[in-house]
């Protein structure tokens, strides 16, 4: 890597300010610096600002915001009118005066008038739909949907209440849970197909069940928008991988599944989390925010999934070219690890709002790296390949936890000489993160072999005293015509070719992958 040396300060050795060339990414960087056992540590030029901290009344108990940058970020961009959030919950209080100017209008529609004007077969449909009682009336009669959307983009800075993620946007509310919280599939998936046909660049779904609908999964792998799904909260201390919870469960490439964490950094008692199911995570114990007509508090994954609808609002809000995918790659490539989530999410980290928006990734090229055995036998470790489908490093560790690029890179085969669980990842030049790669190699058993070694010349005179010492006692026991037998003719006559070579024996382990 070509740095250029900008600056060096006589006043504490060896520290330099460098210029990184500029194909390559700033994480790429410091991660190449970070291996080199010449280099103490390194860290970006980073910007101090002040922190653009709301005169909203109740901004004191919005802990979550302070845990993810938010407040720095605001002094780069607090939302835009342009960005389109659905919110498939409960309905929303679209009057309540923190959410009002935030609230989505269909501008193709004329209020009240019972006429589709803009012919998308909803009549009436100004602020979004209700697919419970199939009417324009969105109305939350749970309190839910409300509180989600005030943590999305409840209005910052207007001296009332709290602030949202964002400022500035524009809230969707599409109804399909009743009262009690509860609602169908079918209208879940009518409702994330109306908010991709009427321009939803975030579908936020702060809800899920244990049942896999393969229409559901068609409706999201049809959309164009991010869609951010909770975790759940089903399973408290069982993996998502062992048992799905859906629609967070599902593969499609657009979801992001967010686990919660509380206030001490640890991930939530209630959280379902899955190291390979669930991608990353965000505050969602004791959350504030907005109610129908009110405030209060909520926890849940429910909670933490709008921060991540935010955090993809904003960066949108700035960023209006990049896709679904790009976005979710920013969003997981720039968390702040956590000890506590290894091993619990994907990424091992809770997201960073400021980190997100500082560094955005444009590359949607997800690197593909794959293991295969090379060589290894029943006698010698097993050689393990790692490859990729560009250049991207490899990173691994050996003892089960989920690699980093903090974990040890790939250079070489591996060599494996007992059970082992591999896990890897690729991250490319741009820094985007391949998923996490699981391969297992197991001891078997035991397996009988055998091989031959060349009795040096050297070795000639042991034989030949050892020959001599036995037979000797033949001889006194048997006679000379035995002895002459035993050792002068047949150890004479076979040496040169019996005794050339030794055959050994044992038992050896096995690695099976």
């Amino acid at each position: 890597m070509e740095a250029t040396v900008l600056k060096e300060y006589s006043a504490i050795k060896g520290l330099q300010l460098v210029k990184i060339p500029d194909n390559i990414s700033l994480n790429v960087a410091l991660t190449k610096y970070r291996q080199n056992k010449d280099v103490i540590y390194a860290e970006p030029n980073y910007v101090y600002k002040k922190d653009t901290i709301p005169d909203d009344t109740n901004y004191s108990n919005l802990w979550g915001l302070e845990k993810i940058n938010a407040p720095i970020l605001w002094d780069i961009t607090t939302g835009s009118r342009d960005v389109i959030i659905a919110v498939v919950d409960s309905g929303i209080d679209t009057l309540h005066p923190d959410l009002i100017n935030n609230i989505w209008v269909n501008t193709g529609e004329i209020a009240g008038n019972g006429i589709d004007d803009d012919g998308n077969g909803y009549i009436d449909d100004i602020n979004g739909w209700n697919f419970l009682d199939n009417s324009g009336d969105v109305t939350d009669g749970n309190g839910h949907g409300t509180h989600v959307a005030g943590i999305i983009a409840a209005t910052g800075n207007n001296n009332l209440g709290i602030t949202g993620m964002m400022w500035n946007a524009q809230i969707m509310a599409l109804k399909f849970l009743d009262e009690k919280g509860y609602g169908y599939v079918e209208d879940a998936v009518s409702a994330i197909i109306y908010a991709s046909n009427m321009g939803a660049s975030i579908i936020s779904n702060s809800w899920g069940g244990i049942s896999y609908s393969q229409a559901l999964k068609n409706a999201i792998d049809a959309s164009p928008a991010l869609v951010v799904c909770a975790a759940g909260n089903e399973y408290s201390g069982v993996s998502n991988d062992i048992y799905p919870t859906y629609p967070s469960s599902l593969t499609s490439s657009n979801i992001i599944s967010v686990a919660a964490t509380d206030a001490n950094d640890y991930i939530a008692y209630f959280s379902n989390f899955g190291e390979n199911s669930v991608d990353v995570a965000a505050p969602g114990k004791s959350i504030y925010s907005t109610f129908p007509g009110s405030y209060g508090y909520l926890s849940g994954t429910s909670m933490a999934t709008p921060y991540v609808s935010g955090l993809a609002g904003l960066i949108k809000s700035l960023r209006p070219d990049l896709s679904s995918i790009q976005i979710k790659n920013t969003i997981l490539n720039n968390v702040d690890f956590l000890s506590s989530l290894t091993g619990k999410v994907l990424t091992s980290g809770r997201i960073n709002a400021y980190k997100a928006i500082t560094n955005i990734i444009t590359d949607t090229t997800i690197p593909n790296p794959s293991a295969s055995i090379k060589g290894g036998n029943y006698y010698s470790p097993i050689s393990v390949n790692l490859t990729t489908n560009d250049s991207s490093k490899i990173y691994y560790t050996l003892d089960g936890n989920t690699p980093t690029v903090l974990s040890s890179i790939y250079s070489l085969p591996l060599y494996l000489s007992s059970t082992k669980a591999l896990k890897f990842i690729a991250v490319n030049p741009s820094g985007t993160i391949s998923q996490v790669y699981k391969e297992s190699y197991y001891i078997y058993g035991l397996v009988t072999y055998s091989y031959t070694v060349k009795v040096w010349y050297k070795s000639k005179k042991k034989y030949k005293a050892w020959y001599k010492k036995w037979y000797k006692k033949w001889y006194k026991s048997n006679g000379k015509l035995k002895y002459m037998w035993r050792y002068k003719w047949k150890y004479k006559l076979s040496y040169k070719w019996l005794y050339r070579n030794e055959m050994y024996y044992g038992k050896k382990y096995v690695l099976k992958y």
